[in-house]
């Protein structure tokens, strides 16, 4: 099983974030200690499983002061079977990162690092209203690689929406983001298309016409200059927003599309054990009372038959494992003719390739994942 902590603090909101986090860190010790009690209170959700990932999420885990750690670490190691831990991950910002912090983590036994860099752009950094700059962005990714041996996945965003830039500007932008990438040699990149939230401060500029919509032709013409720039670089793209080197995999996320169960701790965390889906209240006052009380609180979905199958629909057909047939036909004791005229229709366009019982999306077919995926769902 895979285990998700959520620290909902930052240091200030970047403009484009619809995350669930507060800039108000008073809260931060009793959330950590409400993390620890959840921790012990969902003991018994997917009980007896090994720990393979843990993953610091939010918000801006880096946050956390190595007593919190000690904390959070003590509770899980006296709960959970760590034999088979494989892969500790914090997400980090630039501005966080220090050779104290760093020797922090690895006290604990983090061995990777995922970090919110979006862009190597001086005026786009300050656009979104992050809280590095482009030079603490260069000195982190220096001082995260010779210390994770590159096991160090940088975060980017594209089809960004900034100032006055023109979209040959901002083609630019990208193109130098690439060339940076190869520079330093990295071997993962996580890459997603900036949309726009209406919770935003993006949002409410939109509803203003502060700022201008995006453009799906841009957001395509964007996302075909970074997949063939990392690809020429010897990426391969496992995942349609994740590109590694190396065999450099991220086992946490791969986890979540290859349909495997998983435990979300904290205010607004999810977990899913192959029949429901349940997700923490979104509050963090409530979400420290309730755990107080001895009460976790979250909404829960049970799932249906159809449901759990456009969910490994949705989440395979991602990635370059793509969709097991013979799982499908394991899930339903019959699948409709629909699904498989469907699916004819799909190969006959070049967008699914079918691998005896296994089905990929195609190179072409990229750009229009969800849409093949949901062309694919049931009823």
């Amino acid at each position: 099983m895979h285990l998700y902590i959520h620290i909902p603090f930052c240091k200030q909101a970047c403009y484009y974030c619809d995350f669930h986090f507060s800039t108000n860190l008073q809260q931060m010790e009793k959330v950590v200690n409400a993390i620890c009690k959840e921790i012990e209170l969902q003991k018994d959700y997917l009980k007896e499983k090994k720990l393979q990932t843990i993953y610091f999420g939010g918000g801006t885990p880096s946050l956390l002061s190595g007593n919190d750690f000690e904390k959070i670490f003590s509770t899980i190691s006296n709960i959970y079977d760590l034999s088979a831990l494989e892969e500790i991950t914090i997400e980090t910002n630039p501005d966080d990162i220090s050779l104290e912090a760093i020797n922090t983590w690895k006290s604990f036994g983090i061995n990777r690092v995922s970090l919110g860099i979006q862009t190597f752009n001086e005026e786009l950094l300050k656009f979104m209203n992050r809280a590095h700059n482009s030079e603490q962005s260069f000195e982190a990714v220096k001082l995260l690689q010779s210390n994770f041996s590159n096991n160090l996945t940088v975060d980017l965003i594209y089809a960004k929406n900034g100032g006055d830039f023109s979209n040959e500007k901002h083609n630019e932008i990208l193109q130098k983001d690439l060339e940076i990438i190869k520079d330093f040699n990295l071997e993962h990149i996580s890459a997603y298309n900036l949309t726009i939230e209406d919770s935003t401060v993006f949002g409410k500029w939109l509803k203003q016409k502060k700022i201008a919509p995006i453009s799906e032709d841009y957001a395509a013409e964007q996302f075909e200059i970074l997949v063939e720039g990392l690809l020429k670089q010897g990426f391969i793209q496992y995942e349609i927003s994740n590109f590694a080197k190396n065999d450099k995999f991220a086992i946490h996320n791969s986890s979540y599309w290859k349909n495997e169960e998983y435990l979300g701790i904290g205010p607004s965390a999810h977990s899913y054990n192959l029949e429901t889906r349940q997700a923490n209240v979104s509050n963090n006052t409530k979400y420290i009372k309730e755990i107080e009380a001895g009460i976790v609180p979250f909404n829960l979905e049970k799932l249906s038959v159809s449901e759990k199958i456009n969910d490994y629909l949705l989440c395979g057909l991602r990635t370059i494992w793509g969709v097991d047939l013979n799982k499908i036909s394991q899930m339903s004791e019959v699948v409709p003719s629909s699904f498989w005229d469907t699916l004819e229709t799909l190969k006959s366009q070049n967008l699914i390739l079918q691998n005896e019982n296994t089905i990929r999306i195609t190179d072409r077919g990229r750009i229009f994942s969800d849409k093949i995926a949901s062309d694919l769902f049931w009823d």
